[in-house]
């Protein structure tokens, strides 16, 4: 017959026993990486959204520099319909940069729910530089939208036209894509280390 301490000593042992399984299955649920799936598709739909985005703003560039050789060559016409071009596509992408903000928006809040804590961190430092990225496209756009308008007026005859105006908002343009250059930069980077830090 069991006596009292040998059965004492045989349930403390299984007590440790259950509490080092926990244990182990605690570490492993807990090293085991996770990206909800709603995290998944916004970044998904993000990726598409920023390819519009990057097709639109290179065909615009491209649009600029036609608009530059008919203004050079005075053919202010043909200038014009250009600029009324280019002005549909601005709100274009502008529309563009209101959705992606849309899905950034839904990737922040799905952040949470990713495991490691590593990965968290650099999925929210990616997704805060992509937001920041969308407020320079933003103010990019309204620069790009005010310098149609001045070039409008110019092609038009209007007597308000004023040249300065022209490289005042090519240099705020300028100032903008280099921001946006080095925070899409700094976004992909923290994507590729978030992706090896979940796989």
């Amino acid at each position: 017959m069991k006596t009292r301490s040998s059965v004492s000593g045989l349930v403390i042992m299984w007590i440790i026993l259950a509490l080092v399984l926990a244990g182990i299955v605690f570490y492993f649920s807990a090293s085991r990486s996770f990206v909800p799936d709603n995290f998944k598709d916004a970044r998904s739909q993000s990726s598409v959204l920023a390819s519009d985005l990057v097709v639109i703003l290179d065909a615009s560039v491209k649009n600029l520099d036609k608009i530059s050789e008919e203004d050079k060559a005075g053919r202010f016409s043909s200038a014009l319909n250009l600029v009324e071009e280019e002005t549909k596509n601005i709100e274009n992408a502008k529309n563009k940069a209101l959705e992606l903000s849309d899905k950034l928006g839904k990737m922040a809040q799905a952040v949470q729910g990713i495991k490691p804590a590593t990965a968290k961190s650099l999925a929210f430092d990616a997704v805060s530089q992509e937001v920041s990225l969308i407020n320079h496209l933003l103010n990019y756009n309204a620069y790009f939208e005010g310098l149609l308008k001045v070039l409008k007026m110019k092609f038009e005859g209007d007597k308000n036209y004023d040249g300065d105006n022209v490289q005042i908002f090519i240099n705020n343009m300028n100032r903008e894509g280099d921001d946006i250059n080095s925070l899409n930069d700094s976004f992909n980077q923290k994507l590729r280390e978030f992706d090896s830090a979940i796989n």
